[in-house]
């Protein structure tokens, strides 16, 4: 397994995170926080950091949650006995951003485990992503993987059937969700248009809830790895042939196999890096580049082995490579080598990207 060292990584390109100036310091406790996010790793010199009088706390938690590791970091912080190195003023504030994602997990995977019965007793193939399952599989249900909504995979043609399915189950289409008012409005006609050119994902889904804290469900309906038009696909009857059932929150939810979900944590964090149209909307940051780390630090040697077929068999090197080469350079990782990948992982397929992704 894969190990390095987060303060001052090593990659053979010679590329290091800047940890030098007047932020390195915060750098290096977010680039610390984001790979190991208080699970697998004592704060040792990070813990010197923060005790620091000049460390600048505030500045620390707004890089946090820029790159949605704030619960993350409030973790890190309360798990390892640091809260009193931060202001007083700022203790309350950084332990709430933990409750609350620890909050929004628990409700938002009980709304998940409804919605996966109506769509099973639909006949429908489909399985979580990201936030719902991640929270267990990733980060050991302590509540520090930060999400907002719930992410469901389909195939293209379930589209029309799991719209009806959702419909039934309370949900509502096309359109948005307006905390000022705290009411549904309809979606613009462009955001609606978009959607039918590109037929990768279906318009959110909203469904009004009685939780103050999580006041509407927002499911993403998504039936690509990738992109409508991209030149990288995977087909979705083989993707979903390979689901497993994985026990979150003590309810069972169906989601990717170990291999397809590395694949689509890399494809997804190149899509929102690398596409400028999805760059431009939100942007890839530094808690999905850790995310393929740790995606790929929790799989065996097997599950290991049928991504490097997966990899070969639909021609994903370069999308890969990508994702997997700004890993190596932020964290000091190997990864495009053991992926067989690093030949496409060249700085000029990289592009300036990497200072984006860096806290």
């Amino acid at each position: 397994m894969t190990t390095s060292s987060t303060h001052a990584p090593t990659p053979e390109s010679g590329w290091t995170p800047r940890l030098s100036g007047p932020d390195g310091d915060v750098r290096a406790v977010l680039l610390a926080v984001a790979e190991h996010q208080g699970l697998d790793h004592a704060p040792d010199d990070i813990g010197n950091l923060l005790r620091r009088q000049e460390f600048d706390h505030g500045r620390l938690i707004e890089r946090a949650l820029r790159h949605k590791l704030g619960a993350a970091l409030a973790d890190y912080v309360h798990r390892h006995g640091l809260r009193r190195s931060f202001p007083v003023q700022l203790r309350v504030p950084l332990l709430s951003f933990l409750q609350t994602a620890r909050h929004r997990a628990t409700v938002l995977t009980a709304e998940a485990a409804r919605v996966s019965e109506v769509v099973a007793e639909a006949g429908i193939a489909a399985a979580w992503t990201k936030g719902v399952v991640a929270q267990e599989r990733l980060y050991d249900g302590r509540g520090v993987r930060q999400f907002n909504d719930m992410d469901l995979m389909i195939r293209p043609e379930d589209r029309d059937r799991l719209s009806a399915t959702l419909l039934d189950a309370g949900f509502t289409a096309e359109q948005v969700w307006d905390s000022v008012s705290g009411r549904l409005l309809p979606r613009s006609r462009t955001e609606l248009r978009i959607y039918k050119l590109s037929p990768d994902h279906l318009p959110h889904f909203h469904r009004i809830g009685p939780d103050p804290v999580v006041p509407v469900f927002v499911l993403d309906v998504a039936n690509s790895l990738t992109w409508h038009g991209a030149d990288w696909q995977v087909p979705m009857d083989a993707v979903l042939a390979g689901r497993r059932s994985l026990t979150v929150g003590g309810v069972s939810l169906p989601a990717l196999s170990a291999a397809h979900s590395f694949l689509f944590v890399c494809l997804h964090l190149f899509r929102e890096g690398w596409v400028d149209r999805f760059a431009r909307l939100k942007g890839a940051n530094l808690s999905q580049v850790a995310e393929v780390l740790r995606e790929w630090r929790r799989l065996d040697a097997d599950e290991r082995a049928s991504v490097v077929e997966l990899v070969a068999a639909h021609r994903l090197a370069r999308p890969v490579a990508w994702a997997c080469g700004h890993t190596d350079r932020i964290f000091g990782t190997s990864l495009t080598e053991e992926l067989g990948v690093r030949g496409d992982a060249d700085a000029e397929w990289l592009g300036e990207a990497t200072d984006s992704l860096l806290p």
